[in-house]
């Protein structure tokens, strides 16, 4: 029977030896082997098929990065395109007329018809909220990779109901079940999990903006779509409706397949007593020969952070609820939920859901240019996401993002309301100089997301938790993210047909709040390693240990790493 990860630490030097007399440390390779007792290298290798010990294949680098490790997070992160179609996809439906006529929407009743809507996109949300809670259940006893697989079958069982449904109870359920895929599969929270796991800490920033950027090219790709549908098929065909959600479908088998070449985080790996594993594992990712000293040195931070409170009771053990809602955990918590918070009260979702709606209400007058401005809408937050994000995030940081972006998007906010405010009655013969205006910083408002509260929140949230914790804790703030979405999908239709320019200073107003918060209460996490982020954030009063560790040197077992060129 294994025993638990601070036991295996506590005797690592019982359990790990070098494969001849000598341990010193030379060139070509020849640091000492580490084998694990009782299994030899033939076992090793079958259970890990995938991750060669051939030197070239391990240095092989994209982009500064090993291979492995871009080719983990870019297969990892479509289930981001899934999220982002889905978000988008919907905007396209409440405007189509064979989807109101299908389902007996009628838009002349607009209060009932803004309700339907608020039902259509707050079920999704519902399922994920109950996904979202159960998904650190799944992550710990199965994995996170084996989560991701789960949970993209349930996301395909959820978008086949939404396309051959009938009625609106069918619909409801497909996209009950679509939002339980979600988060059972980790598309809004384990994915940032796996990325942060398996990147090193100068790369975690700009993978994790790939979780960001196939959002937003699941956006862009949903808005065209339904476009190019309203322009090529008539407005009576059901096809109209149900070819937007096939193809939202589409790139779940990427995921199931491409996932099952991949492997399993060192972190989950080690949780799980599968230290050789692990070993392998974070020899790949970081392009380092299999024997490399550094490997083992990352073993036993990682089982260091592993370890619960020796002063605690033995039934507290490192996945349970007591550690995740203690003393120690509960800044973080709060920091991740109030993230998670003030991300839907930017009001970048009501955009997602509704924009052909918001469009309108800005000044556009016809179904294909408010698709069309859709279709921009989505192209720009994809592009800027792709390139400005990369450039940014491991630079400038997480703070001085969240707090710059969050002031522009309040800004960008405002204006819009003027100029809602300002514009010509609905019917004039040419554009009013105010709806352009309002939708150029409509788009302003999506550079600047895209850039700060898109993806830094999910990135934020997947580093300042303890990996004995990070599942459930992930799991909770991304609770909070979707009981707020439910709320704010549910009910903005209501609001925007009620009071256009009060909804924009609404969320603006909130935009220069959380900007506040960020200034005064986040640390930055740039550049530090997961460890280091899980020392930064201790609280001392909630764990004696804390201070002793910080008081204590490194453990290491093993030679010091050498430059290559020695």
């Amino acid at each position: 029977m294994q025993g638990r990860p601070h036991e295996q630490h506590a005797n690592t030097q019982n359990r790990i030896r070098p494969s001849g007399s000598s341990t010193t440390c030379s060139s070509s390779y020849s640091t000492p082997t580490v084998v694990v007792e009782g299994e030899n290298d033939d076992e090793q290798q079958e259970r890990l098929p995938l991750l060669s010990n051939d030197p070239q294949a391990t240095m092989s680098h994209i982009f500064g990065m090993p291979l492995w490790t871009a080719a983990a997070a870019t297969i990892s992160c479509i289930g981001g395109f899934l999220f982002g179609f889905d978000l988008g996809v919907v905007g396209g439906l409440f405007i189509a007329p064979s989807f109101q006529s299908h389902f007996g929407i009628d838009p002349d009743d607009k209060i009932k018809e803004a309700d339907i809507q608020g039902n259509i996109v707050a079920v999704l949300q519902i399922g994920c909220l109950v996904g979202s809670l159960a998904a650190s259940l799944v992550a710990d006893k199965l994995g996170r990779r084996i989560s991701i697989i789960l949970g993209t079958i349930v996301f395909i069982v959820g978008g086949t109901l939404q396309i051959v449904g009938e009625k609106l109870a069918m619909l409801y359920a497909g996209r009950l079940i679509a939002g339980l895929g979600r988060c059972v599969g980790a598309l809004s929270m384990l994915v940032p999990i796996y990325v942060s796991e398996i990147a090193h800490q100068k790369h975690r920033g700009i993978l994790g903006g790939l979780w960001q950027f196939f959002i937003s090219a699941g956006l862009a790709l949903s808005y065209w779509t339904n476009y190019a549908v309203q322009r090529t098929i008539p407005n009576t065909d059901d096809a109209l409706w149900r070819i937007p959600l096939i193809v939202q479908t589409a790139p779940s088998v990427l995921i199931l397949v491409g996932i099952l070449f991949l492997f399993e985080t060192p972190r989950c790996l080690c949780a799980h007593n599968k230290i050789s594993e692990a070993r392998a594992v974070i020899a790949k990712v970081n392009g380092w020969p299999q024997h490399d000293p550094r490997v083992e040195e990352e073993i036993e931070i990682i089982l260091s952070s592993l370890t619960p409170d020796p002063t605690a009771v033995p039934s507290a053990s490192a996945s349970s609820w007591r550690i995740v809602l203690g003393a120690s955990n509960r800044k973080r918590l709060l920091m991740g939920c109030a993230l998670q918070v003030f991300q839907q009260l930017t009001g970048t979702n009501v955009i997602n859901y509704y924009s052909p709606i918001i469009f309108r209400s800005i000044g556009l007058s016809s179904a294909t240019a408010e698709l069309f401005a859709t279709g921009v809408y989505g192209l720009v937050k994809m592009t800027v996401g792709l390139i400005g994000f990369s450039c940014l995030v491991d630079r400038l940081g997480r703070r001085p993002l969240l707090c710059g972006g969050g002031a522009a998007m309040g800004l960008c906010m405002i204006a819009v309301a003027i100029c809602v405010g300002t514009r010509a009655p609905a019917g004039s013969d040419q554009m009013d100089p105010s709806a352009l205006t309002g939708i150029l910083f409509m788009y302003a408002f999506a550079i600047c997301f895209v850039l700060s509260w898109g993806p830094i929140p999910w990135i934020y949230c997947s580093e300042i938790y303890p990996t004995r914790s990070r599942a459930k804790s992930t799991s909770i703030t991304t609770a909070v993210n979707w009981v707020f979405n439910a709320v704010v999908g549910k009910f903005s239709p209501i609001l925007l047909a009620s009071s256009t320019v009060g909804a924009y200073v609404f969320f603006g107003g909130w935009c220069f709040v959380m900007s506040a918060f960020c200034f005064f209460f986040l640390p930055e996490t740039k550049g530090k390693s997961l460890e280091e982020i899980d020392q930064l954030l201790g609280n001392t009063k909630g764990r004696v240990s804390d201070v002793e560790h910080l008081a204590q040197p490194p453990v290491s077992h093993g030679p010091k790493h050498r430059k290559a060129s020695e």
